[in-house]
């Protein structure tokens, strides 16, 4: 099967023909241009204007790894000290321990602790787009289900559909909802000051009976290919790799663990970390209004600096602060477990050798949004968005922009990137209606189309090798891409398929409530 990488520079390559072939064509694109910036805020004024398509060149499909290596540097210095404060908690056998006391406790149903589980992970994502910091939770899910009977697919499926499907049916998740709607009501002000903006609240209703239908259509998936691959396991996507996979995540399975003291301190000290990870990264300002968080980590750094000078407050930081975390937690589980100054760089150098190919792939992949930035194909693929829509009914404008928003997740991954650049565009094509200025479900930029851009972002980035936290999952997990699409793709087409009936009811429905 071709790896990732390949996949990858293949992607790359195409790209840079087709920069060439827009080229050569004279094919042109609206640009923002930073004409100069505002005297008193110091924010850039731009204007748009008509640009060329710029080629890339054969040495830039290499050049644009590195540039993604760069881009992406917060989330690979997280995994890369992820990855060794891992292996310090298998070394320690308290995993080991913990999966036998929860086996030994479920006796027998252990298929029902993914409810709760499954169910967590959405709420996380629902509210707070849980993606990078979900990594962790891998070596939680993987050796219980393990111990369970179960394969490593069965944990990670609960965390990454888990996840994934409440990023997918977000409800008030900042970087999805909250971010579109900005975008949206900065994109009709500009068409027509009268233009009543929409808010958060406008569609929520029907966003959170999507996220029930999702959430639950998930977990019913997930324990039938469970329950399928424990009777039967040969039909395991992981079944050639089971005696590989029990020996490294369940290292010695068969030996009773004694939790003794230091196996549950260890077991503390990740759980508390895990805690810290979560919270740390919920945006709170973003989502209660304010600046209180903000202003706390700014009062620290001002009157504690000899506890931080430099990190700020909660929801404020970014992943390289929680690599900071799960570092100085990697050296308390050290001291913890007598492990010694040798020791402990043996387990936390080798950690992080074993994941550092994850790292190399999402830089790679990161490559990819560099070529379609820098060649201005990116506001190419926006524009043909925008010119699509016309002409068509409104339940069916919904389910075509779902099927516009899937490809271009791909060129735009990022959720908040995503929405400024195409939103304002969206709204811009709203005529205003003195009799119903309101922007509802059945036009082109109303709730409806939130909904549509949050199912085909979280669609796509449960699959695309351009997602950091797919490439980061199966690494962790040691499953192969080619085996990790072929377990996935019936969960990918069930969702589709839910995405498009739910898409077109809202449609129906309209008004305030869809």
């Amino acid at each position: 099967m071709i790896s990732a990488f390949s996949i990858i520079l293949l992607i790359i390559a195409i790209l840079v023909l087709v920069t060439w072939i827009l080229h050569w064509t004279g094919v042109k694109t609206d640009v923002n241009v930073i004409i100069g910036y505002d005297p008193s805020t110091g924010i850039p004024i731009t204007q748009s204007e008509p640009q060329t398509i710029k080629a890339m060149g054969i040495v830039d499909i290499f050049y644009s790894l590195f540039q993604g290596f760069m881009n992406k540097s917060g989330i690979i210095i997280f995994i890369l000290m992820l990855g060794a404060y891992i292996t310090i908690i298998i070394n320690s056998k308290a995993l080991d321990g913990f999966a036998q006391q929860i086996t030994k406790a479920l006796k027998g149903k252990e298929v029902w602790a993914i409810v709760p589980l499954m169910f967590f992970f959405s709420v996380c994502g629902t509210v707070e787009g849980m993606a990078e910091e979900s990594l962790g939770f891998y070596m939680i899910c993987i050796p219980l289900m393990l111990a369970a009977g179960f394969d490593v697919f069965t944990g990670l499926l609960i965390v990454l559909v888990g996840a994934g499907v409440g990023t997918l049916a977000s409800t008030v998740n900042p970087f999805v909802v909250t971010v579109a709607v900005d975008a949206l009501n900065s994109g009709a002000g500009n068409v027509d000051s009268s233009i009543q903006f929409i808010s958060v609240g406008d569609g929520l209703v029907w966003r959170l009976i999507c996220w029930l239908i999702m959430t639950a259509a998930a977990i019913i998936g997930v324990m039938t290919y469970a329950i399928k691959t424990k009777k039967h396991p040969a039909k395991s996507i992981t079944f050639s790799t089971l005696a590989g996979d029990k020996k490294f995540f369940l290292s010695e399975s068969q030996t009773i663990v004694v939790m003794d003291w230091r196996k549950k301190l260890t077991l503390a000290v990740f759980a508390l970390s895990f805690i810290l990870m979560i919270v740390y990264l919920i945006g709170w300002d973003s989502i209660l209004g304010g600046s209180k968080f903000a202003d706390a980590g700014k009062t620290i750094n001002n009157h504690a600096p000899y506890l931080t000078a430099l990190i700020p407050g909660f929801g404020i930081g970014d992943l390289t602060v929680v690599a900071c975390f799960f570092l100085i937690s990697a050296i308390v589980l050290g001291l913890v477990n007598g492990l010694g100054e040798d020791g402990f760089l043996k387990q936390f150098m080798a950690g992080a050798a074993d994941i550092l190919s994850v790292c190399l792939i999402i830089a790679t992949a990161a490559g990819v949004g560099v070529i379609l930035e820098q060649s201005h194909l990116q506001e190419l693929f926006v524009k043909g968005l925008t010119d699509s829509v016309g002409g068509i009914s409104p339940v069916g404008r919904i389910v075509v922009l779902y099927l516009l928003f899937l490809p271009l997740s791909f060129v735009i991954p990022s959720t908040s990137g995503f929405a400024t650049a195409v939103f304002p565009l969206l709204a811009s094509t709203v005529s205003a209606d003195p009799n119903n200025p309101n922007l509802v479900a059945g036009d082109i930029a109303g709730s409806g189309s939130i909904l549509s851009f949050s199912f085909a972002s979280g669609l796509l980035n449960l699959f695309t090798p351009t997602s950091g936290v797919v490439m980061g999952a199966i690494g962790i997990a040691r499953v192969d891409y080619g085996k990790f699409l072929k377990g996935i793709w019936p969960f990918l087409a069930g969702l589709l398929v839910l995405s498009v009936i739910l898409l077109a009811i809202g449609g129906v429905i309209g008004g305030k409530i869809a």
